[in-house]
């Protein structure tokens, strides 16, 4: 079992760090967990708490007019055993009120403890052979291809029919069935439990969501999946698509900061792929080089571009000390090996230009209004959205990653999971490109004449961090 609620003061870990005194808080940061809702607050202590503190962090006079919060996750690796554990040690959250910005980011904190949380006893050892057609077939689950398990000490085994593997439970919205999934894409992170059991992957960061209710999360980890996917498509490609006239959106005022010419260029690409929800990716460029990135998938393009922008602003303001930093490493593409390294990747000297592709398409696309779908219940937009899917082909998991102190809270974490999408690899020695809609897809829109070749693919890193 996970852990049981610790009753807490509220207190939180100065500027974001465990407190290892008894001393009381400073005032200041009383102040800021004050602003986090009541449940939340619960979730905050140094001394066991689910987030170990919360931090803001100060805007330059040039930057968008927002606040910027982190919060420290717990980290279940020093909790229980046989845990991988966090893979960010922080979770940021980005809003126009404090408030807005702390709550953001507790949840966040909140949603990556939970992520990285494996609860053994939930979990079965066995083949699919003996599971049968109540668990993922690995033919459903594209991993690695044959080039990759050949290289010399490549961490993964081929996913078989015979793999002895763990699994858990977790539910099909598309037909309503049970389902046996991997224990190792339920997680963020993920080690064998024990020595009979084999590894078919680290983990897969896309899909983990938080939300007040079940369907909010649910709703949540499926448009990060769908933005995923989407981006990676046009990444592989190398596609040029279209860009998106923002000029008339009122949201662009929240931004305003970002459309100075004297030292921004941003543009915002049009991603929204044969899925059908409004996604869109965008790319700020400094005049000196510097670049920050952010994408997002909504029901509406309008919310879609003001998300995308949130992303933008939350990376740029939160991580100027690395972009800005004197001792960038020297990284080739293939020494990519974690998402903290792709940032300082691209700002290196004339790292950038690897971006160019992105916005290199001369055709504008004027923003359309809202689904009618935006407007529903939170059970019909997840309804609607797992339809969609459902149209390509595409079945959609959830498992409930909620753990019991956390559930305590009211809260509710999920990892959804949608076999045969696009994955945001973490490293570049583990890119998942056996996905059929990489090659498929750009052709069904017209993008392409022909289906791309593995050794065509583009081979720079991402730059999502």
């Amino acid at each position: 079992m996970s852990r049981t609620l610790i009753r807490r003061s509220g207190g939180a870990g100065y500027a974001g760090c465990p407190r290892t005194d008894n001393a009381a808080v400073p005032t200041r940061v009383q102040d800021l967990t004050s602003t986090v809702p009541d449940h939340l607050r619960r979730a905050i202590s140094p001394h066991g708490g689910m987030v170990r503190g919360l931090m803001n962090l100060s805007r330059d006079s040039g930057d968008p007019k927002l606040y910027l919060s982190l919060a420290a996750p717990a980290n279940p690796k020093f909790l229980v055993e046989g845990q991988h554990g966090l893979i960010d040690f922080f979770a940021s959250g980005i809003g126009l009120t404090l408030e807005e910005a702390n709550t953001t980011a507790v949840a966040e904190a909140i949603e990556r403890y939970c992520a990285a949380y494996v609860i053994p006893e939930r979990l079965l050892l066995a083949t699919w052979e003996e599971l049968g057609e109540d668990a993922l077939h690995p033919g459903e689950l594209p991993l690695f291809t044959k080039e990759q398990y050949e290289q010399w000490q490549f961490p993964y085994r081929p996913f078989t029919e015979q793999s002895m593997i763990r699994w858990v439970h977790g539910r099909s919205l598309t037909n309503g069935r049970m389902k046996w999934v991997p224990a190792a894409i339920a997680w963020d992170s993920y080690i064998p439990q024990s020595g009979d059991e084999e590894a078919i992957c680290f983990g897969l960061m896309t899909g983990s969501a938080a939300g007040a209710t079940k369907e909010q999360a649910m709703i949540g980890g499926l448009l990060e999946i769908i933005e995923r996917d989407a981006f990676m498509i046009m990444w592989y490609n190398s596609l040029s698509l279209p860009r998106l006239d923002t000029r008339d959106l009122l949201v662009m005022e929240q931004f305003k900061e970002l459309l100075d010419p004297n030292r921004f260029e941003l543009t915002v690409i049009d991603t929204t792929s044969d899925i059908g929800i409004p996604s869109a990716f965008g790319l700020l460029m400094t005049r000196d080089g510097k670049v920050s990135v952010g994408g997002s998938s909504r029901l509406s393009m309008e919310e879609a571009v003001r998300k995308t922008l949130m992303e933008i602003s939350q990376l740029f303001i939160g991580n100027k000390p690395q972009i800005y930093s004197k001792s960038i490493p020297s990284l080739l593409p293939h020494q990519v090996t974690d998402y903290g390294l792709r940032l300082p990747y691209y700002e290196q000297p004339y790292a950038h230009e690897e971006l160019a592709f992105t916005t290199a398409s001369s055709e504008f696309r004027s923003i359309q209004p809202a689904l009618p779908i935006a407007a529903g219940t939170e059970a019909e937009r997840l309804q609607y959205i797992v339809q969609q899917l459902a149209k390509r082909g595409l079945e959609v998991l959830c498992v409930d990653l909620t753990t019991d102190d956390v559930r305590q809270l009211g809260l509710h974490v999920v990892k959804m999971i949608v076999p045969g999408t696009v994955q945001l690899p973490r490293s570049e020695k583990e890119r998942i490109i056996t996905s059929e809609r990489i090659y498929k897809t750009p052709v069904e829109l017209a993008l392409r004449t022909e289906s791309i070749l593995p050794q065509n693919l583009n081979r720079s890193p991402h730059p999502f961090p």
